[in-house]
């Protein structure tokens, strides 16, 4: 009674797609039919139902139909069992054959989308296929996914047009609900379990706020099977289907409800500042967040939390997205980054909502797969205009739609956008002795006037967070922060690592940039700690269970080993030894022939032309200690006794020379030095361009 009452349950809920395969198999036309919808949908239990109506007789079946089989073969499980191209083709032909010359069979090729892809690894059977189904004189049916047969309509337009489509339409909610409800004495019979009608409701909510990869009834169902595994007392109860989906997907729907996870949640800021310095303000906005989602005081249709983090470099802004990743979401893989500057222009978009087959991460793809999970999307300013606005609907609604136009839910996640715009004017406005809280909304109004963000885009977050740069103290927390990291790295081998107090103070002297915050402190520690203790292990002076203090000496030692920071400047093009001629020319000119011999009584060319070569001889040696380097200094220094040794000799050889040079025009001379000045002047203004 109950098999025949899930039976009609098949045939009331597709009878529309029934009809149109009764109709298409029973007329002269081409022989096969197209199934095509989402995952979920009911393709496999079309083909079921309509199995069992022509076995079982079933009133309006056509005689020519009566009695037909019905075989269902999977694609991928064909694919998977041939070796190669050549053996699958042989195979699927030789099936092919055999159903044809049964005569009473209907093939059924389930997941069909598979035999007709392209590109590398894939397989494409057009060729095998094809003429089978224009010539309609096989029985066949396809099931396809509802997205690949329209990338297949695209791209194989023939193949498109010889196919009969009928499309499965997803079940609403009485529709599932009846589905459901037939199907109970299986899934009760199977797990020895009885469901509550609660857990049939339940299930249809739950399975349509968070399982984004299939459609009704499938969803439902599928949740509806796997709360047998947490039933109470032999009862599937609505809590029953709630631990299900939990431990499923790895999200959490339920109020909290048990002690220890209230505790956590009442102690959230103090585990996250187990990893965060400071920045208080965004510990507590994140954590408020959290405990509205937990104890359902938030709207269902947006994002957990949507923040704007901005600040200097290495003050804590992707730090708080690991940890709160870590604390509260079950670890870092649960942080999905995506970092903006790669995504700079308009065609952008598309790689951000990219279909998850085709591109695994992109954004929609990660979170489909991660639904409950911290999204850092870092330097947002960076991104393009049009990327913004996409992202306006995912912070607006919760959703994001990808390029197959599926609705992909953020509902379940945190958003957390990071930017280092404006930061050299939070850091002024700290050293002028402002507050964050006093100077925010003016700071914020700048980046507006600065059109780095548009007023819109800005009121979509719940907060937006200042950042403060970190100082000398709060450097030093971290060092204990890296140090506990260290030991928990060591904890394996049972051995530990302690500093002295003095030797910290030098790691943070070493390590501190105001500009680059805590991130210098990373390697700092990672040459003068983690390495000595690599080299005690590999020593043997430091055995399993013991603890190695690292000394001040020793780090003290260690940092002035290291080579000198090397500023970060433009590079530019190497000073012309031309110059350095001329100006050594002038230089001789001016003051050479008056040293070299007694013949030349005055200077050549008068205290005007000697304060012009003493300034042209400082701007250029000022230029090349900055710009030059130690090779182009060693070529002026070269250059120098030469230029002097051709032209002094001469001088002191016969004074007749000095006096021909005497005779040469003051401009000419002017003319040849500035040339060649103006001419280093202008490269290195090209480097800095």
């Amino acid at each position: 009674m109950y098999l025949a009452a899930a039976f009609t349950t098949k045939l009331a809920a597709h009878e529309g797609a029934l009809g149109q395969m009764l109709k298409t198999f029973s007329s002269g036309g081409r022989q096969n039919i197209t199934l095509v919808g989402a995952d979920g949908a009911g393709k496999s239990t079309v083909v079921s139902a309509f199995a069992e109506m022509l076995i079982d007789g079933h009133r309006g079946v056509p005689g020519s139909l009566m009695y037909q089989q019905v075989f269902m073969l999977d694609a991928s499980s064909l694919i998977s069992v041939a070796s190669g191209r050549g053996e699958l083709e042989n195979l699927v032909t030789m099936i092919l054959n055999e159903a044809f010359l049964s005569k009473n069979v209907i093939l059924c090729l389930d997941n069909a989308q598979l035999f007709f892809e392209e590109g590398v690894g894939s397989v494409d059977l057009s060729n095998v296929l094809l003429p089978i189904l224009e010539a309609g004189r096989l029985r066949t049916i396809l099931t396809m996914d509802d997205q690949r047969f329209l990338q297949i309509s695209q791209t194989k337009p023939q193949l498109a047009h010889a196919l009969n489509t009928i499309a499965i339409q997803p079940s609403n909610e009485p529709e599932t609900m009846k589905i459901m409800r037939d199907q109970l004495v299986l899934f009760e019979a199977q797990h020895k379990v009885t469901y509550m009608y609660q857990a049939l409701a339940e299930a249809y909510r739950v399975g349509d706020r968070y399982v984004q990869d299939l459609v009704m009834p499938g969803k439902a169902l599928k949740i509806l099977e796997a709360a047998a595994s947490y039933a109470s007392g032999g009862l599937v109860t609505a809590q029953s289907v709630d631990d299900a989906i939990e431990k499923t997907l790895g999200i959490k729907i339920s109020v909290a409800s048990l002690s220890d996870e209230k505790e956590k949640l009442l102690n959230l800021e103090s585990l996250i500042h187990q990893r965060m310095i400071n920045q208080t303000r965004a510990v507590t906005v994140v954590s408020d967040a959290i405990r509205r989602a937990r104890t359902g005081v938030r709207n269902q249709n947006r994002p957990i939390g949507a923040f704007l983090f901005l600040g200097p470099t290495g003050v804590g802004k992707t730090e708080l997205s690991k940890a709160l990743a870590d604390v509260y979401f079950g670890g870092e893989g649960n942080m999905i980054r995506l970092d903006l500057n790669e995504f700079v222009r308009p065609d952008d978009v598309a790689r951000l909502i990219a279909d998850g087959a085709r591109d695994p991460g992109s954004l929609t793809a990660q979170v489909q797969k991660r639904p409950f999970s911290v999204v850092l999307l870092d330097e947002i300013e960076k991104a393009h205009p049009q990327v913004l606005t996409t992202l306006l609907q995912l912070l607006d609604e919760g959703i994001l739609r990808d390029e197959n136009n599926r609705e992909i839910s953020f509902r379940d996640t945190i958003v957390i956008a990071t930017s280092n715009a404006g930061a050299d004017r939070i850091r002024e406005y700290i050293e002028r002795g402002y507050q964050l809280e006093q100077f925010e909304q003016t700071f914020i109004n700048e980046l507006i006037n600065a059109n780095l963000f548009r007023p819109e885009f800005l009121n979509r977050f719940d907060e937006i967070v200042l950042f403060r740069p970190l100082g000398k103290e709060e450097l030093l927390q971290v060092v204990d922060l890296i140090l506990a990291g260290v030991n928990k790295t060591l904890a394996p081998q049972k051995i530990q690592v302690a500093v002295e107090e003095e030797g910290k103070k030098l790691l943070v002297e070493a390590g501190y940039d105001p500009r680059l915050g805590a991130r210098p402190m990373r390697r700092v520690v990672q040459r003068a700690v983690e390495n000595t203790v690599a080299k005690q292990m590999l020593a043997g002076t430091v055995a399993p269970g013991s603890t190695t203090i690292i000394t001040t000496e020793q780090i003290r030692q260690i940092l002035s080993s290291r080579a000198p920071r090397v500023s970060v400047i433009p590079v530019i093009p190497p000073v012309s030894w031309l110059s350095f001629l001329t100006i050594d020319l002038a230089n001789f000119l001016l003051n050479g022939a008056t040293v070299a011999t007694a013949t030349v009584p005055t200077p050549l060319i008068g205290a005007r032309a000697l304060a012009l070569k003493r300034s042209l001889i400082a701007i250029f040696g000022f230029a090349v200690s900055i710009f030059g380097d130690s090779d182009q200094n060693a070529s002026r220094t070269a250059l120098a006794p030469s230029a002097r040794l051709l032209f002094v000799l001469p001088a002191i050889a016969s004074a007749k020379l000095v006096r021909a040079v005497k005779l040469m025009s003051y401009w000419s001379i002017l003319l040849f030095l500035s040339v060649a000045c103006l001419r280093d002047f202008f490269n290195v203004a090209q480097a800095f361009a």
